[in-house]
């Protein structure tokens, strides 16, 4: 049951990712920078709610997959050498990702102890 959770939010998590920034591709730069950033924070805090524990790992999970759409994309298009823009959005997704894990971090419930 904990694996089905873990790929579940890994899965989650890039899909709302990929589905925001193909969504926003026909952005200027400068928005799709932002785009790009929202969706990581958004798609890594996913990860790391629907995970339930072990939080940063499924989120540099997110980001890795982040990382290969990126490449995967750049080969698609032709992109020989990739340019400063296709390197600042590729960069900006998984340190994203673990912003949105550290949110999730942060906004958890603790035990209280008695």
């Amino acid at each position: 049951m904990k694996i089905l959770r873990s790929l579940a939010g890994v899965c989650v998590g890039f899909g709302v990712f990929y589905a925001i920034v193909r969504w926003t591709s026909g952005s200027d730069l400068p928005a799709r920078v932002s785009w790009t950033v929202t969706a990581g924070i958004l798609g890594g805090y996913l990860a790391a709610l629907i995970s339930g524990a072990h939080e940063f790992p499924h989120a540099a999970a997110v980001g890795m997959l982040m990382i290969v759409a990126g490449f995967v994309s750049m080969l698609q298009q032709g992109v020989t050498q990739p340019g400063w823009n296709q390197i600042s959005i590729a960069g900006c997704g998984p340190i994203s990702a673990l912003i949105g894990a550290a949110i999730r971090l942060l906004t958890k419930s603790r035990p209280t102890s008695s």
